[in-house]
């Protein structure tokens, strides 16, 4: 999935316009209401002459508004979302840094690191945490793989409609499982799209650290139904983005306290199938190995933890892919590494003796929420808490 910061507040402007056909829809669009964003000669041209038909003389002294309130999430509400969304990424990417390991040329080792800010003393000081460890596997490993990738071409005339749909932000497929719509719920879908905005730079950053192999490059038999990406393999971004998707959605859902929501086996399970089933679906599309969609829900997993702690403060995850210890001829399950009752990713997977998953939740070097972020989720919040005739007063 290509979805970088650019793209993502093109997408929040965009929001605007999912129901084009709609008229009313239309209304929240500069162009319905012949603001044009500047981009209409004849409206900049009337403009102008409307002002000079009735500006009049100059006035006296004019009462002066009241001075602007710094840095204050009231000023979120009067913003455009692109604007609001370079807020979030300001806040967001300052948060992490990444590093890579090229000890074993072979087998490098890509860390993602949790930035903490220490207000402790008269000086701002920062400390790293490893977030997420990541290694990649061997050609060996990703040979064998090629066996899966090959199979899954056969049902590549049943998922087409599927695989060319996801090609871009899936949220219609979010959407069948949970009711969302622009008018709906237009800030749990800005809430998503921060996080994805969030999550692209890092899986990029880490694709071109690990510098894995395309399924193409391994055989001519592959043919992929799409175009093959420039970037690396794994982690899959559409794995980790989905990943990132569906638990930012179910912490938000849970937190809702709507009734229905506390079946979790059930609408958590259904969130991360949606997942599963869209990064497997890059493998049956031609362009994943199965082990690049696991990496990427570990990925995806651990960040949508890390976003969540900056919009509501608390704990985080750190975690690690070792891709040498993974057993190539294994097929991508998600349940491995997650557990949607519990919200909670496993603290080791392993195969045959060899961990090459670990997780672990920290309670230490806790961070406070970041304001704009926190302002963000309580309004996505607030499009799921329910309501009912009792609730009348």
């Amino acid at each position: 999935m290509g979805i970088g910061r650019e793209d993502a507040l093109d997408a929040l402007d965009a929001l605007d316009a999912l129901d084009a056909l709609d008229a009313l829809d239309a209304l929240s669009g500069n162009d319905a209401l012949g603001g044009g964003g500047g981009k209409s000669p004849l409206t900049t041209e009337a403009l102008i002459t409307n002002r000079d038909g009735i500006v009049g003389a100059r006035m006296g002294d004019i009462q002066k508004p009241v001075i602007g309130a710094g840095n204050d999430v009231r000023n979120l509400s009067r913003l455009s979302r692109r604007v609001r969304g370079a807020v979030y990424q300001a806040e967001l990417g300052p948060t992490v840094d990444i590093t890579v390991n090229m000890d074993d040329p072979c087998l490098p080792v890509a860390t993602v690191w949790r930035k903490i800010e220490d207000n402790g003393g008269a000086t701002r000081k920062l400390c790293l945490e490893p977030m997420v460890t990541m290694t990649r596997p061997t050609v060996t490993q990703l040979s064998q793989q090629l066996k899966l990738v090959l199979g899954y071409a056969r049902i590549r005339p049943d998922r087409g409609a599927e695989v060319l749909s996801q090609v871009g932000v899936p949220m219609a497929f979010f959407s069948s499982i949970q009711f969302m719509d622009q008018q709906r719920t237009p800030y749990t879908m800005e809430l998503l799209m921060t996080a994805l905005g969030f999550a692209f730079p890092v899986i990029q950053r880490v694709k071109y650290a690990l510098a894995v192999k395309r399924p193409i490059e391994f055989s001519p038999q592959v043919q992929p139904m799409i175009p093959t990406p420039t970037h690396g393999s794994l982690p899959s971004g559409h794995s980790t983005e989905v990943f990132v998707m569906a638990r930012v959605l179910w912490k938000l859902l849970m937190e809702s306290g709507a009734p229905q929501y506390n079946d979790r086996a059930l609408w958590g399970t259904m969130l991360m199938r949606q997942a599963a089933r869209i990064a497997t679906n890059r493998t049956v599309a031609g362009v994943h190995f199965p082990v690049d969609s696991v990496a990427g829900e570990q990925l995806g997993l651990t960040l949508a933890e890390h976003f969540y702690s900056m919009c509501c403060g608390g704990n985080w995850v750190s975690s690690t892919f070792d891709g040498p210890n993974f057993d190539a001829t294994q097929d991508f399950d998600w349940h491995k590494l997650y557990d949607p009752d519990g919200d909670k990713q496993a603290e080791t997977a392993e195969t045959n003796g060899k961990v090459w998953a670990t997780s672990k939740v920290r309670t230490d070097n806790k961070i406070d929420a970041a304001p704009a972020l926190a302002w963000l989720w309580g309004k996505a919040l607030a499009e799921w808490q329910d309501f009912g005739p009792c609730d009348c007063e």
